[in-house]
């Protein structure tokens, strides 16, 4: 029997749960798993069970779920005590009653607590002696063992024991040791956006602020880390009037003064990934635990080690007129006004998620797209160069370029990301073109910023003049509202009964629609809100000015401006105090103002009485990316909403499944949507609805099907491109090229990979359609075992399919899920690293097959 704490109460016998009976009998055995193998008093008891008033018959009542219990815990019926000791028949738990009270006999290895507890003291151990890759790998799966807030079921019911404090503080502590173990690996890159997220929801732990204040200055971001200091600061003295802490003063100082001590010791400097094309000995790492595939961390013999890859980034050059924003041009007046520049353009950038690759004198370069690509990169790009322009109006003018393209891309294992390419001079070329005043673009960029208003560039040699950002967040994803509806009917005819059933039972219901990147989660839901009496939306974004409550905000605006929001709240519950109070809290939410903090009651009850009034669908868009405040309040909202005719739409990729397990439990209330790729009778019927009547030979039809593979955005593109005169390949039957937004949003998917694993990918690219883990792994020149694991969690994670095994080798096969993840996977990679890539797999095909099933059998045994 195993048992679960870490989390919701569970108690698994043969990995089959076990049921359980009502409140008071879980909450005495969740009470009982938390004093596991000692003495509970029967009156500490009874106080846990019955906080505030304890009924007459409460002693009686502790008896028969202690009763209970003992026929859950004793399987087939077994008598109490006929296992070995310490445990019941086939080692399960002993409830046994022991003065003054009861005692529970668990193995430890069969409650997660116990593991958890001893895991974090092994990760603790190492990191004491200083062995941080160990530290982390063992603190990371400490922390898997958590599947959401300790009893959470038994929270959601009022219960609040000082256990569950104390364990909660337990995880936030093993969590500042992992993020400590990984910021000595070097791995401040990928710790950045956990920290964020859990610094919303624990704005006062200094530690956590402080490891974020590395992490960013380790990126070269070192205006948000000093932001982070101000941030933490403020809180801190406003809300509990105290200032920070020693360390976190010295740390803001040593930021200030660029403190050599806050580099990585060169020791430890180098990344723990494997560069492409890297031939040096591989070093294996130790098995990874079951159920979880710890990727293949291999370390190189020489100094840093960079990654080249071939990417489609954005790049921005700004130049600025110093000179002439500084008078009579005295040098210490140019450098002033250069560094007020230099601080604008980084805060810009990083605030939307792209690099700052340095300047020469006033020319400043940033890049989007790395170290990973987003899907609107060339968006995002803009809106950065929009905003810098905007603020810099009063400071000094300046010219502006962007472009978008294929570069060659270098990412260090510490220091900043570049690039090279003619990407980079054509850039140079639009900015010196641009008047002053003007951001300037190639085409490809305008046709990837559907944010952005666009002119048409007066210039004789081309481009385009972005003019202003159609809304501040930005609407970044491409419309799909022309695109037809095809093979959605059943899911929309699901939403279509939820509305009528939230309509005509005035209850609330919340629905979570998910799906990969374009395969038409916004489509589907577009097609339903014509319908609605009301509908307000909201969306959630990767990067953007939305401190964290963009969805929220997105609502509140929706139903009102800020300037009319008192007025429009006074006409929904009428004038007085109610209408103020939520005027007060949804004020920051309509202004987007940058201290913005949520009142989620407030937001409740203003959503409340909106549906009060009349049925009201809310739309959140893409709650995947949402921080975890809002994703609480989602949840939050979706059980505890009044009766009122409501209906919550969350659309999500599904990672989400990952971080919010308990959306997806079979609630009452709660309906998932899963929306798959289309059929190949579906593909085909939507490609002739966006092609019309033009004619296709059957080569071309079945290349577009194949490429389109099902998703809606994929089609579009293609069809797009088909239909561009531009293209000749196309008409002349040759090899499709991949449209950027399709290649933007597979890159997307492939840099969410642990980079050790998307080198594997690269590998198993070369070799053919169909790879096996010996040809991967002499390919790539790695660990046969370790190549193994990556391509299991390659599997799991969709970009790979199992065949079968080898007739020959015994061994597993397996086949690209989509053909051109395998085209854009491989393109990645530099000429000559492909070339040498190739000829190992050459080789390895030409030896005689080795039967691998015996080794391969010892490995999984």
């Amino acid at each position: 029997m195993r048992f679960h704490l870490l989390g919701s109460l569970e108690v698994l016998d043969d990995d089959m749960p076990v049921p359980l009976g009502g409140v008071k009998q879980r909450a005495a055995l969740g009470f009982l798993l938390l004093h596991a193998n000692r003495v509970v008093a029967t009156s500490k008891l009874l106080q846990a069970l019955w906080p505030r008033d304890v009924p007459p018959t409460a002693r009686k009542m502790l008896q028969n779920a202690v009763s209970g219990l003992r026929g859950v815990l004793t399987p087939h019926g077994s008598p109490e005590g006929s296992g070995p000791e310490g445990s019941g028949p086939d080692g399960s738990a002993l409830l046994l009653t022991h003065a003054p009270g009861y005692l529970l006999r668990v193995d430890p290895d069969s409650l997660d607590l116990s593991r958890f507890q001893q895991l974090t003291e092994q990760g603790r151990g190492e990191l004491s002696s200083g062995n941080w890759p160990a530290a982390a790998k063992v603190l990371r799966k400490a922390l898997s063992l958590w599947r959401g807030p300790v009893l959470a079921d038994l929270a959601e019911t009022g219960i609040n024991w000082p256990e569950l404090t104390a364990i909660k503080d337990w995880r936030l502590a093993t969590q500042e040791d992992c993020f400590e173990s990984e910021l000595a690996c070097g791995r401040h890159y990928e710790i950045i956006g956990e920290l964020e997220s859990l610094i919303e929801v624990e704005p006062y732990r200094e530690r956590l602020n402080g490891q974020l204040m590395l992490a960013l200055y380790r990126c070269g971001r070192q205006v948000d880390a000093l932001s982070v200091y101000r941030r933490t600061r403020a809180a801190l003295v406003e809300e509990l009037g105290l200032e920070p802490g020693r360390e976190l003063q010295e740390l803001e100082r040593a930021i200030l003064d660029h403190a050599p001590a806050l580099d990585l010791p060169p020791s430890v400097q180098r990344r723990h990934l494997l560069a492409v094309g890297q031939s040096s000995p591989a070093l294996p790492v130790p098995a990874p635990a079951p159920v979880v595939i710890t990727p293949p961390v291999v370390e190189p013999a020489a100094a840093d080690v960079t990654i080249v890859e071939r990417k489609l980034v954005s790049v921005v050059m700004v130049s600025a007129q110093l000179g002439l924003a500084a008078g009579d041009g005295d040098p210490e007046d140019v450098d002033e006004v250069h560094q007020e520049v230099a601080a604008v353009v980084r805060a810009e950038v990083s605030r939307l998620g792209g690099v700052v690759g340095g300047n020469v004198g006033s020319v400043f370069l940033a890049l989007f797209g790395v170290p990973r690509t987003s899907e609107d990169d060339a968006d995002r790009a803009v809106r950065a160069a929009l905003a810098i322009r905007d603020r810099l109006s009063s400071v000094a003018d300046v010219q502006v370029g962007v472009t978008t393209g294929d570069a060659l891309v270098r990412l260090p294992g510490s220091g900043t990301p570049s690039a090279s390419g003619v990407l980079l001079d054509q850039c140079r070329q639009l900015m010196a073109l641009a008047p002053l005043g003007a951001v300037r673009a190639c085409t490809t960029t305008r046709d990837a910023g559907p944010s952005v208003t666009w002119a048409a560039d007066p210039a004789p040699t081309g481009g385009w003049q972005a003019v202003s950002c159609v809304c501040p967040r930005g609407a970044t994803r491409r419309t799909q509202a022309s695109v037809p509806l095809v093979e959605r009917e059943r899911e929309l005819f699901v939403l279509q009964g939820l509305l009528d059933e939230v309509r005509d039972r005035r209850r609330p219901h919340f629905v979570t629609v998910l799906g990969e990147a374009g395969v038409g989660k916004t489509r589907l839901v577009n097609e339903l809100t014509p319908s609605c009496a009301t509908a307000l939306r909201g969306t959630a974004t990767a990067f953007g000015d939305d401190h964290g409550y963009g969805p929220l905000s997105d609502v509140v605006q929706g139903f009102s401006s800020p300037e009319a929001l008192h007025d429009a709240l006074t006409s929904l519950v009428g004038a007085g105090d109610l209408a103020d109070r939520l005027h007060s809290s949804l004020a920051g939410l309509a202004s987007g103002s940058p201290d913005v903090s949520a009142d989620f009651p407030a937001w409740r009850r203003f959503l409340e009485e909106i549906a009060d009034s009349g049925p009201l669908v809310v739309f959140l868009e893409d709650v995947h990316w949402a921080n975890d405040v809002v994703l609480d309040f989602v949840e939050e909202l979706s059980e505890h909403a009044g009766s009122v005719p409501l209906l919550v739409i969350a659309t999500a990729r599904p990672e989400l499944l990952q971080r919010r397990p308990s959306w997806f439990g079979g609630k009452r209330n709660a309906t998932t949507i899963s929306l798959e790729p289309l059929s190949h009778n579906g593909t085909r019927s939507l490609l002739n609805s966006l092609l019309g009547t033009r004619e296709l030979s059957a080569e071309l039809w079945q290349a577009l099907v194949s490429c389109v593979g099902g998703n809606p955005l994929f089609a579009t593109e293609y069809a797009r491109m088909v239909a561009d005169p531009r293209m000749p390949c196309v008409h002349n039957d040759g090899a499709l090229p991949v449209p950027p937004p399709v290649r933007s949003v597979i890159t997307a998917q492939l840099d969410s990979l642990p980079f050790p694993v998307k080198s594997v990918l690269g590998d198993a690219a070369v070799v053919g359609d169909l790879v096996s883990p010996g040809a991967v792994a002499a390919t790539g020149q790695h660990d046969l075992g370790d190549v193994s694991k990556a391509l299991e969690l390659l599997e799991q994670r969709d970009f790979l399919r199992r065949q079968g095994r080898n007739s020959e080798t015994g061994e597993i096969e397996y086949g690209f899920r989509h053909g051109l993840v395998r085209d854009v996977v491989a393109d990645q990679l530099p000429r000559a690293v492909r070339s040498e890539k190739q000829e190992r797999a050459a080789a390895w095909f030409a030896e005689p097959a080795l039967d691998l099933m015996p080794f391969m059998d010892r490995r999984a045994g």
